[in-house]
């Protein structure tokens, strides 16, 4: 398989003009479909098309899960920019996770689209909890870790029955520790940003961890972009996200001698090759800082 397959099969759907000049799509879920398509194709009862079909219909899904998640739920007065980014990401989410129901229902996969579709509800409703959590400050960093993979493995899961029995469970061992390095980079993108921009891991690593006057300081409507910057490195949040990222990569890279398949192996590690490249990009900026 050509890593970019799915993706070269989603840009008839993804790739809109008014789309592109007007807002910005979140990251492709390549890793956990590059993982999908592989497990369908080698280790399930699926043909190469129907593999395809379910790994374009999981691919354009979790994009729109994930456009709808860059929503800008703030109700004050914006720009007209800013409003058609914000409409766009609405109308781009719900097309994205609408062309699923086609895509299989051409297929006649009408199992898969009501395993998906209840996958759906239950991401919805992991996403109410999480933001819940993170509303009320009741969250502790590692449990919101946890909860992110969480929600990058549902939809996933929903193909598990789909896949030959003898490798159901490396597969959602693999989806989870993919997931999760997902996670960390993801993380790893965005805990720069103020807290009143993104709280992730970095803020509520601090807010459970940090002194009270860190706390006070970070707790306030807004932090100066010298002071956060600071925190982060009091807190080593750059160097932990790091290590739970290398941490990840090598519990993948223990599981792929479990896996019976040579194609399997070595899809794996395209998967983990980039996110090799990430880290060994870290080591150099943390020792250079």
């Amino acid at each position: 398989m050509r890593p970019d397959r799915i993706t070269e099969l989603a840009q008839k759907y993804v790739e809109y003009d008014m789309i592109s000049t007007h807002t910005e799509l979140p990251e492709f879920p390549v890793p956990r479909v590059r993982l999908l398509y592989t497990f369908l194709n080698d280790g399930g009862r699926e043909t190469a098309r129907s593999a395809e079909t379910c790994a374009l219909a999981a691919f354009l899904v979790q994009l729109g899960l994930d456009t709808h998640d860059k929503i800008d739920v703030d109700d004050s007065c914006k720009e007209e920019q800013e409003m058609r980014s914000r409409q766009l990401k609405v109308l781009a989410g719900d097309y994205f996770s609408s062309v699923f129901y086609e895509l299989l229902a051409q297929k006649a996969e009408i199992g898969t689209v009501s395993k998906m579709s209840a996958a759906i509800c239950e991401v919805n409703r992991l996403k109410v909890r999480l933001y819940t959590g993170l509303r009320k400050m009741l969250l502790p960093a590692e449990e919101y870790l946890k909860e992110r993979v969480q929600l990058k493995t549902v939809l996933f899961h929903s193909f598990t029955q789909q896949l030959d029995r003898s490798v159901q469970n490396i597969w959602k061992l693999l989806l989870t520790e993919i997931s999760r390095c997902e996670v960390m980079l993801d993380e790893m993108k965005h805990y720069s940003l103020s807290p009143e921009e993104h709280k992730g891991f970095a803020f509520l690593h601090i807010w459970e961890t940090g002194t009270a006057e860190d706390k006070e300081m970070i707790s306030a409507r807004k932090i100066g972009e010298r002071d956060w910057s600071l925190l982060l490195t009091k807190y080593k949040i750059r160097e932990q996200l790091a290590s739970m990222l290398r941490q990840s990569v090598e519990r993948v890279q223990g599981l792929v001698p479990e896996c019976q398949s040579d194609k399997i192996r070595s899809e794996i590690g395209g998967i983990v090759e980039p996110m090799l490249s990430v880290l060994s990009s870290q080591r150099r900026a943390i020792q250079e800082g």
